[in-house]
């Protein structure tokens, strides 16, 4: 019985082979485009130090931005946008839902805290082998959830020794059956990604294998590797490329999330790195009425300070003792009453 639900699961999951082909806030805030320091009288003597920012370790996954106010759009046309509290096997699930036929239409990722889990996904099934004919579209749930990606310490789930159980389930919510799987994800290079709108960010590189078992009493016969993918994670952007098989795509811009200050350097040059301002939408903040935080996402913490300075605006710099290499990320939170507005900032270390 094991032999054919594995096979049928095998089907499943090379239809969604071919198929695939191989916390931000956007409200405007006001800003006072001049860089003039004056007093409402023209005296510019008094004029009020504005607060000195504080910090914060970030609340959610820096590298797995949730909203569903964003739209993500790549290189292929794809649309990406996120509905949440979406349960999959008793889990309340972030859905990521896909335009392009070159990816499946759903996955079904948890960002609980540090770690980036994945869930299994939704797709079409019609006209897949031994399926010919058959108009069915359900979804892959793992029982268990599988580590994508762990910032703090920097690591995936590495492999699996024996087989995993996931389930084929129908819209209607009928479990189908239950076939076998492999998983492995692992950590790669961090380098920067070149984007649309957004410039040149730093990633780092997770590669993600699912292979389905065909197993006879427990005993793994044979393994087909069939998803072999590439998702690239910059801090506060999410993912900003992706490899399927073959096909690279990149992001081309994204609506609801603010262009990142970038550092790229050395190790043992973070500290005479030139200031870089802070922009939203486009364009620097010159005025000292908002309250500025700053929240890490990355195991490093007090390097960034964010300073109203002698430019007349905000502006971000490395301080603290030297960074390591690797990727550092944190989140310039711009409020103003009940409105804010997140700057991430994101470090490449050589």
């Amino acid at each position: 019985m094991n032999f054919v639900k594995s096979l049928l699961l095998l089907a499943v999951i090379l239809g969604v082979s071919a198929c695939s082909g191989g916390g931000t806030n956007s409200s405007s805030v006001e800003r006072n485009t001049s860089t003039s320091s004056e007093n409402d009288d023209g005296n510019t003597d008094n004029v009020p130090e504005p607060e000195p920012p504080f910090s914060a370790l970030l609340d959610g996954n820096i590298y797995f931005p949730v909203s569903d106010q964003v739209t993500w759009y790549y290189s292929d046309g794809d649309e990406l946008t996120l509905q949440t509290e979406v349960m999959v096997r008793d889990n309340s699930m972030v859905s990521m839902q896909h335009t392009s036929a070159a990816m499946p239409r759903q996955e079904y990722f948890l960002s609980d805290g540090n770690v980036i889990q994945y869930g299994g996904l939704f797709a079409s099934l019609s006209g897949l082998p031994g399926l010919e004919g058959v108009a069915l579209e359900g979804s892959v749930e793992f029982h268990n959830l599988r580590r994508v990606y762990d910032p703090l310490n920097d690591r995936g789930q590495g492999f699996t020794f024996s087989a995993l159980d996931a389930d084929l389930v129908a819209p209607d919510g009928e479990v189908l059956l239950v076939g076998d799987y492999y998983w492995r994800s692992v950590v790669g290079e961090k380098s920067l990604i070149s984007t649309g709108q957004m410039g040149s960010v730093p990633a780092v590189e997770l590669q993600i294998n699912i292979d389905v078992a065909i197993t006879y009493m427990g005993i793994t016969l044979q393994r087909y590797p069939l998803v072999v993918t590439s998702m690239w994670l910059s801090p506060g952007l999410g993912i900003v490329a992706r490899s399927m098989g073959e096909t690279m795509v990149t992001l081309d811009r994204a609506e609801g999330i603010q262009a990142p200050v970038v550092f790229v350097f050395d190790q043992g040059d973070g500290l005479v790195q030139s200031p870089q301002q802070l922009l939203i939408d486009g364009n620097p903040v010159t005025d000292m009425e908002p309250q500025v935080a700053v929240a890490y996402g990355t195991r490093e913490t007090d390097w960034l300070s964010v300073e109203f300075d002698a430019t007349g605006s905000w502006r971000a710099s490395i301080i603290g003792a030297e960074l390591p290499r690797g990727i550092h990320g944190a989140v310039v939170q711009v409020s103003r009453g009940e409105s804010r507005v997140d700057v991430p900032v994101s470090v490449l270390v050589n």
